[in-house]
Order: C-alpha cells, then structure tokens, then sequence
C-alpha cells in the first residue's frame, strides 16, 4: 500500500505531530494544568488519532476502490481536515476552561467534519465497480457514525451532571468512541491488510 499523495500537504501532514507534540508538553507540566489526564488522552485520541482515522481512511477507500480523483478533489479535503482540527482544538480549550458553548461548538464541528468524511466516502463506494474491498469502506462508514454520537456524549458530560448520570455517559462515551469510532476503522482495516500480509509472508 502506497502513501497518501507524497506532494506537500501541511494541513493533511503536520497536525498529527502537532497534537502528539502537545500531548507531550502536558505530560511534562501536567501538574501545574486542570484536567491534565483528559488534556493527555484527548490531545492523542481526539486529536492525532481522529485526524490519522480521516486521512488514512480517505487514502485506504481511494487506493482499494480505485474512483476517479474529482470525487474528492484536495481543496474539499483541506477545507474539511480544517474543520476538523478547529472542532478538536474548540473542544480541547473548551471542557478545561468550562466554556461549554465552546465544547458544543467543537462537538458540532467534529460531527459536520466526519458526517462530510462520510458522504465522501459513501460517494466512492457508489461509483465503484463491485469488489471484495468494498466491506472495508463500509466499516469506515460505520465508524463515521459512531462518532457524532459520541461527541454528543462528551459534550453532555461537560455540562456538569450528577454522579451516576457522569458514570452511565463516561462508560457510553468511552465505548462509542473507542470501539465505535477506532475500533470499527482498525476492524475495517485489517480486513484488507491482513490477508494481504499473510499471502507476503
């Protein structure tokens, strides 16, 4: 498997290494910041890993479906890549400042972000030709709508409830999240990949 286009594209190449590089300036000073352990995972998970997720699965479904460029050209991935990271960064700022029109905001924006990541991968599917890869894309689509719902979890949670509602959201966020939308987009993945490193070896 190839990598994404190899030209130059700051806003699809440098911000995983952004967020992973504030990630480890919170862990250094995480004792002089609120909500230090949330920062730490958010930054990774919501930040580096989401935007990995979009990218990769925008490459993987091009590369195995094999549909023509103009169905995503690279200024309507820019333009979402860019609400993307705006909608993790709002959401990130917001929950440990307590600006919950900010988390709402964010919340809002990372929905929109990965809805539209959605529509264009469903596109592709539409346009190619009948193909054992195609289960892959519908994992990826799955993926997609695991995690509006769990941003409205997170935002909920940001709000401020009682105890055993913040439990029963945590546990319904964290698994949405990670066995939603990582999980069904790693499952997705090694569907493809696997076969294809065992014939290798």
């Amino acid at each position: 498997m190839t990598r994404p286009d190899s030209r130059a594209w700051p806003l699809r190449d440098y911000p995983v290494l952004l967020w992973l590089a504030l990630a480890g300036v919170v862990a250094l000073v995480h004792r002089y910041l609120p909500e230090a352990r949330w920062l730490m995972v958010h930054l990774v998970v919501l930040g580096a890993l989401t935007h990995a997720i979009v990218v990769w699965s925008t490459h993987f479904t091009q590369a195995l479906l094999k549909t023509p460029a103009h169905l995503d050209v690279r200024r309507t991935q820019s333009r979402r890549l860019g609400l993307l990271i705006l909608g993790a960064a709002a959401v990130i700022v917001g929950v440990p400042t307590g600006w919950w029109g900010l988390v709402v905001a964010g919340a809002v924006g990372l929905a929109t972000a990965v809805g539209w990541h959605a529509w264009a991968l469903a596109r592709r599917l539409r346009a190619a030709l009948p193909g054992r890869f195609r289960v892959t894309v519908r994992y990826y689509l799955a993926a997609a709508a695991a995690l509006p719902i769990g941003a409205t979890f997170g935002a909920w949670l940001a709000h401020g409830v009682d105890a055993q509602t913040r439990g029963r959201l945590l546990m319904a966020h964290t698994m949405t999240m990670a066995l939603g939308w990582v999980g069904l987009t790693v499952a997705g993945t090694l569907l493809t990949l696997w076969p294809t490193m065992l014939r290798t070896r």
